[in-house]
């Protein structure tokens, strides 16, 4: 009915405009200039009725005489000649929202059509504008459309410049685009379209500007897109594009602009890139190319960007002498080698950055003289040296420095005053020292200073602790710094700091930190008193590590403030008392690390609100009752439970099981007692190989900023590369509000006999179960079997019995096993011989009998893995005729004693007259048979073990 309507008005509007041309045309003979078609402005106020207009814009749109006059509404302009409607542009009034009527379709001479900007509110595209032939621009950026592309739109023949871009389109592009034969200008960057490039762009000969970037385009780069002659900017970064880099791109001469970063291409780099001598900006950043920069890449002297970054290029460097265009250029994160080339003549450098390559040998000097230089990352690399005044002399401009993970010394003349004030400083691992370096003091304006593993062993002079009003991450650790820290540290001028001082010979109180902290490092100094200074820091705080200092007293209850805290490491320290109940206000706390201190009590029941756990250590603690239910209840996500060396008692709770995701449970050394749960098979993420989820990183923010990506890469905090493309995120994150650093767990646990730590390289390989030293009973749990990832696995000093389970060689995984001093009887498994990862094995004091399997692994253990069994024998054991008697008490009804001993004393005397005549008879025939000689012997060689065994132990049992 409503569409009826519309079209019933349309009609009416045509006779009504027909018959105002006819009444008209007399005046029209009068005057150059019409006004707007009758037709054509009821339709646009058609098309007005279905906008929202907050702010009233759209005011002078109107029935009113004064307002008649379409031609002179605001967005509108009309043809001078024939009165109709040529442009409507409401692009710049970005506060509409509504959605496209169809009466647009009945301003047939449209040639300009921009509403961008206005919210349609995940309408579609409709078909109907493919109806509007007369236009020429048509631009519905960033106006919230989403569904496909309309193919209808392939009959815009007319059509030169197209902008969809920053929408939620999806689908795939039409290869009818491929037909506007007058296009100039393609951008549907930033929306969400699939699919392969169409080759029928490749038609399209005026097209200049390629926009389709931002995507999720796949498949190959059509080179169908070298015929392209008039191109001068293509983009098609931010994609999944495979395959190489089309050499037709060579043909492109017209070329200024090829951003390819952020796609999955492969191959080498094509050398044909040379011959394109208009380039200004190239960035094949962040995909898989390989093999070496060609040669030719050294013609493109008037280049003002190139970035070659992230990627797997191999070989030296290009020399850049002469590159007197040359703004930025980054090569970082590839596998480039040789030395770092010679940049004179790069008089405009900007930006350097060579991090994470294999570069070896000094810095050049020419470096120094690049006095426009901002931006200088040098990091990751092999460089050795010294860094003089040569190299700092005119880097005036100079803001970013980093040279971490080098080799280098620094050595600048006491005298020698920087001419830069830097914002960034990170120089991890370069040699600063012995003595603190002083030219650290004229730096007045640092927001990032790294100076950690840098070989200072000096006291922090007093200058230091005057630090930036807009210091936001101060990193001295791993130095040899002595003393106290200063009464009070200034850095709340800045929000949410981050503070690391850990692995230096600081001692004494800590004092009141600032309140606003993000992150606090103080591990591995010397630092004693109570913990109170940690009341004073806001909810801001996301990671606290104090672990091996001397710290003591009981726990502050001011923990309901940290609501934000990630990761709490408290170990090795000297802290008392009972784990507060506002624990349980830590509801983000992921890693809780107590091991070590003197903690008393149970374990409190608000941990149970902590449910994103997924690392806890409570060892060497004096915590005792009961291992709580809720653990296994509440805290599904653990990977770690340690709560070994306590005072625990009582039974393992079988909702340990529902621990579906644990890798590492050590009950060591407590006070269990009773059987271990037959579930114990449910541990399932023991009988499968890691998934890609790294559980053994905590991600935490160890200072905050809430700064745009522009002014956190001007104040030197973000990574050139992050300023470019805000997707870049292979190897750093460039959140614009946020800097994340990441915690990887530890884990001490014993080991082959001895308590062990592992970290960021190994424990992720971890799957252990230590129950040793307690009071357990029972059998062993044959459902353990099916943890077949297990790799460690600890029942000792306890008083388990019964046999071991026959498919125990299941476990092929396993490499540590220690059952020694409990009750376990029988033989070994034979299984058990199949392990062929087994390290270590310890069934030592137990009562296991038979020979040990035969094969190369069991007998390569030393015999103190199977002593204490005193009816086990064979190698690697001694034989028993040589071993200290062992007394093994049996208890027997003395009503069937006598009877017993009848029977076998017969049966003995049997069996041995019998022995003595088969032995002689065969004996005989084997001297006469050379083979069956052989063969005889070999089986005796085997069975004569067993049968001395058998003889001896029923001998005594009769002499009994």
């Amino acid at each position: 009915m409503r569409a009826i309507v519309y079209w019933l008005l349309c009609i009416f509007i045509f006779i009504s405009d027909a018959v105002h041309s006819l009444g008209g045309v007399k005046k029209a003979n009068m005057t150059v200039t019409r006004s707007c078609i009758e037709m054509e402005r009821q339709a646009l106020l058609i098309f007005k009725a279905d906008l929202k207009d907050k702010y009233v814009a759209l005011y002078d749109w109107g029935n009113e005489e004064e307002k008649r006059d379409c031609c002179k509404w605001l967005g509108v302009h009309c043809d001078s000649h024939t009165g109709h409607v040529v442009t409507l542009n409401l692009g710049f009034l970005s506060h509409l929202a509504g959605k496209i009527n169809p009466s647009i379709t009945l301003l047939k001479q449209l040639q300009h059509l921009d509403i961008s900007g206005i919210d349609f509110q995940s309408s579609h595209i409709p078909n109907f504008l493919g109806s509007l032939t007369n236009l020429e621009f048509l631009v519905m950026y960033g106006a919230n459309l989403s569904g496909p592309i309309p193919r209808q739109l392939g009959n815009l023949s007319k059509l030169s410049y197209f902008d969809l871009r920053e929408n939620s389109l999806v689908g795939t592009i039409p290869h009818q685009i491929g037909n506007l034969s007058k296009l100039s200008h393609i951008d549907l960057s930033g929306n969400y379209l699939v699919g392969t490039i169409p080759r029928q762009i490749g038609n399209l000969s005026k097209l200049s500007h390629l926009d389709l970037s931002n995507n999720s385009l796949v498949g190959t780069i059509p080179h169908e897109l070298g015929n392209l002659f008039n191109l001068t900017h293509l983009y098609l970064k931010v994609n999944s594009l495979v395959g190489s880099i089309p050499a037709s791109f060579g043909a492109l001469t017209s070329l200024t602009t090829l951003l390819l970063s952020d796609n999955k291409l492969g191959g080498v780099i094509p050398h044909e890139l040379g011959n394109l001598s208009n380039f200004k900006w190239l960035d094949l950043s962040g995909n898989y190319l390989v093999g070496s920069i060609p040669s030719s890449i050294g013609a493109l002297i008037s280049i003002n960007d190139l970035d070659l970054s992230v990627n797997y290029l191999r070989g030296s460097l290009p020399n850049f002498t002469g590159w007197s265009s040359l703004i930025s250029l980054s090569l970082a994160h590839n596998s480039l080698n040789g030395s770092v080339p010679n940049f004179t003549g790069c008089d405009f450098l900007q930006e350097l950055d060579l991090s994470g390559n294999q570069l070896s040998g000094d810095l050049p000097n020419s470096v120094g003289q690049l006095s426009d230089l901002e931006y200088l990352d040098l990091s990751a690399n092999s460089l050795n040296g010294v860094i003089s005044d040569l190299h700092f002399i005119t880097l005036s401009s100079l803001t970013y420095l980093d040279m971490s993970f080098n080799s280098l010394s620094f050595d600048l003349s006491f005298h020698f005053i920087v001419p830069f004030q830097l914002v960034t400083i990170r120089l991890h691992s370069c040699k600063l020292g012995p003595s603190f370096p002083l030219w650290i003091k004229n730096q007045a304006s640092f927001e990032h200073l790294d100076i950690s593993s840098a070989g200072i062993s000096d006291s922090v002079p007093v200058w230091f602790w005057h630090l930036p009003d807009v210091l936001v991450f101060l990193n001295v650790s791993s130095n040899e710094l002595k003393g106290k820290l200063p009464d009070h540290i200034l850095l709340d001028f800045v929000e949410y700091p981050g503070l690391d001082l850990s692995n230096n010979r600081f001692e004494g109180m800590v004092p009141p930190l600032p309140s606003k902290l993000s992150s606090l490092n103080l591990f591995g100094n010397n630092f004693n008193g109570d913990l109170s200074f940690l009341c004073h820091i806001d909810v801001e705080l996301t990671f606290v590590d104090l672990s091996n200092n001397s710290f003591s007293g009981s726990l502050p209850d001011c923990w309901s403030q940290f609501q934000k805290l990630v990761v709490l490491d408290l170990s090795n320290n000297n802290l008392s008392g009972s784990i507060p109940s506002s624990f349980g206000f830590l509801n983000q706390l992921e890693a809780l690390y107590l091991r070590k201190n003197a903690f008393v009590g149970e374990v409190p029941m608000s941990l149970s609100n902590c449910t994103n756990l997924r690392f806890v250590d409570l060892g060497e603690n004096k915590l005792s009752g009961k291992i709580p239910m809720w653990v296994g209840e509440r805290l599904t996500m653990l990977y770690a439970l340690v709560l070994g060396s306590n005072m625990l008692s009582g039974s393992l709770p079988t909702q340990i099981c529902w621990l579906y995701n644990l890798h590492i449970l050590d009950l060591s050394m407590n006070r269990l007692v009773g059987n271990l749960p037959d579930c114990l098979g449910n541990l399932t993420s023991m009988s499968s190989k890691r998934s890609g989820d790294d559980l053994t990183n905590h991600s935490y923010y160890s200072y905050r900023q809430n700064m745009t990506k522009e002014d956190l890469f001007l104040r030197g905090l973000l990574p050139y590369p992050c300023l470019k493309n805000p997707h870049y995120s292979r190897f750093i994150s460039c959140h614009s509000a946020t800097v994340p650093q990441e915690f990887i767990d530890k884990a001490l646990v014993v080991w082959k006999g001895t308590y062990r730590s592992f970290g960021r390289s190994n424990l992720d390989l971890l799957n252990i179960i230590d129950v040793s030293n307690n009071n357990l009973s029972g059998e062993f749990p044959f459902e353990i079997t099916r943890l077949v990832e297990l790799v460690s696995l600890n029942f000792s000093l306890n008083k388990f019995h019964g046999e071991l389970p026959k498919d125990i060689g299941l476990l092929k995984s396993l490499n540590s096993l220690d059952l020694s001093r409990n009750q376990f009887s029988g033989k070994i498994p034979s299984s058990l011989s199949q392990l062929d990862s087994l390290g270590v094995l310890d069934l030592s004091y137990n009562n296991m009998s038979g020979k040990i399997p035969t094969g190369t692994l069991l007998q390569g253990f030393n015999s103190s893995s199977y002593e204490g069994n005193s009816l086990l024998y064979g190698p690697p054991l001694t034989p028993i005729s040589s071993r200290t008697p062992v007394t093994i008490v049996v208890e027997e009804d003395d009503n069937d004693m006598n009877g017993d001993d009848d029977f076998w004393k017969s049966y003995y005397m049997g069996m041995g007259s019998g022995f003595a005549v088969g032995f002689w008879g065969i004996s005989g025939l084997i001297f006469l048979n050379r083979r069956c000689r052989h063969l005889l012997f070999a089986s005796l060689s085997l069975a004569k073990d067993l049968i001395y065994v058998t003889v001896a132990v029923l001998y005594r049992k009769l002499r009994r």
